[in-house]
């Protein structure tokens, strides 16, 4: 089902703005999808999304999370946690829930707010900063960083390495040599700190995964091996370090753009938590999720062939006004929100409560010291990625 003249590309830079209105046509005229130079299948509705969500089976993780790295074969050990199905996901993710668990991500509250705190105070009294560079790319490596318990000396590095992984270059779909080059550096630095445990263990997540028991129906419960600990810390500190960052960066251009909605944040603070569900809905940071079909799926009449790549548009799902009375408003009062911009189903995201936790307190400490602000939005750059989307810089007048 392709409607004539309609053209939905990951990898179009221009898109990466506003892919919006896209996506409604994507909705109305097209609710399966097909782009034919990149041979795969796109669901764009609410419902859609969230059923191709809850059946692993079909729509398999196991062969690749992202357009540019499906294969036709599922993906070779050790695999990151994303990319696994069930029962081996679910085996996975019940030890790592055992480490990362909502009480130990409470217990950072203090630590985020003191990270805030700390960028933010030396930004007061200046005519104006990027909200991105200077603060929102820089908060969330530190938590995930000190959450792996990584030495504070490393944490740029570590923050501009990682953002290498997911950078295309114009016209390409392909990681690039520099990002070959950060990739191995990372792998390197993790590797490193894994050994280090291994002499001497610290208290953090880590070293905590170390000594973690993986229980495995039908098989001997055993620990992590070297390979899978590196794909995980590999996992944590990408998705952790990139989302938050676009989310937070998304919300300081969505609060410029929305000041009466800011103004009451300002206002009744106890807002801002249910503000932060609305703007995951509104600019979900984490957009496209990559899938495999195993067998035909059919949706709307049209059958999706097994062998297919498929992405789940979330990001569009958040505006489907099938599921959102006025979804192209932005409404930090709005009810009910149900979102479905951290996935949903088995691969809900891991980190979910901590990226609600940084974003909550970013913007209760961005609002408290910068009750108003405008953005120079010819000055406004975006990220390009086919799986994360948002602002690279947002530059705010204050």
């Amino acid at each position: 089902m392709t409607a004539a003249g309609l053209r939905w590309d990951p990898f179009d830079r221009s898109l990466h703005r506003d892919p919006f209105g896209v996506w409604a046509r994507l909705r109305d005229e097209a609710p399966v999808y097909h782009n034919d130079e990149y041979d795969f299948y796109a669901l764009s509705r609410f419902t859609d999304v969230v059923e191709a969500s809850l059946t692993p089976e079909v729509f398999s993780s196991a062969h690749g999370v992202t357009l540019d790295a499906i294969s036709p074969d599922p993906l070779d050990p050790p695999r990151a946690m994303i990319m696994m199905d069930p029962p081996d996901h679910t085996a996975m993710r019940k030890m790592v829930n055992r480490t990362f668990f909502r009480s130990t991500v409470a217990k950072l509250e203090d630590r985020v707010r003191q990270l805030s705190r700390g960028y933010l105070d030396a930004l007061v009294g200046t005519d104006g900063f990027d909200y991105v560079r200077d603060f929102s790319m820089k908060l969330p490596v530190m938590v995930i960083s000190s959450l792996l318990g990584f030495p504070e000396r490393d944490h740029d590095n570590l923050r501009e390495w990682s953002d290498a992984q997911i950078h295309r270059d114009e016209g390409s779909a392909e990681l690039s040599a520099h990002g070959h080059e950060t990739h191995i550096k990372l792998m390197s630095y993790y590797h490193q700190q894994v050994q280090l445990r291994r002499s001497e263990p610290t208290d953090d997540v880590v070293s905590d995964l170390m000594v973690a028991d993986l229980v495995q129906d039908g098989r001997e419960t055993r620990r992590l091996d070297d390979g899978e600990l590196l794909v995980f810390i590999a996992l944590v500190n990408l998705a952790g370090n990139e989302t938050v960052a676009r989310l937070l960066g998304s919300a300081a251009l969505t609060l410029a753009r929305h000041p009466d909605q800011r103004a009451k944040l300002v206002a009744d603070p106890h807002l801002i938590g249910n503000a932060v569900e609305e703007i995951l809905r509104y600019e979900a940071p984490s957009p496209v999720q990559g899938r495999y079909c195993t067998r035909d799926a059919t949706f709307h009449g049209t059958t999706i062939p097994a062998g297919s790549k498929v992405a789940l548009l979330t990001g569009s799902a958040g505006r489907d006004e099938r599921q959102y009375d006025n979804p192209d408003v932005f409404d930090v009062e709005r009810k009910g929100i149900r979102h479905i911009s951290f996935g949903h189903g088995a691969h809900f995201c891991l980190g979910a409560a901590l990226a609600r936790l940084e974003a909550r307190v970013a913007l209760e400490e961005t609002l408290v010291r910068f009750p108003s602000w405008e953005v120079d939005e010819a000055a406004v750059e975006y990220v390009h990625t086919n799986s994360v989307r948002g602002p690279a810089r947002v530059p705010i007048r204050v």
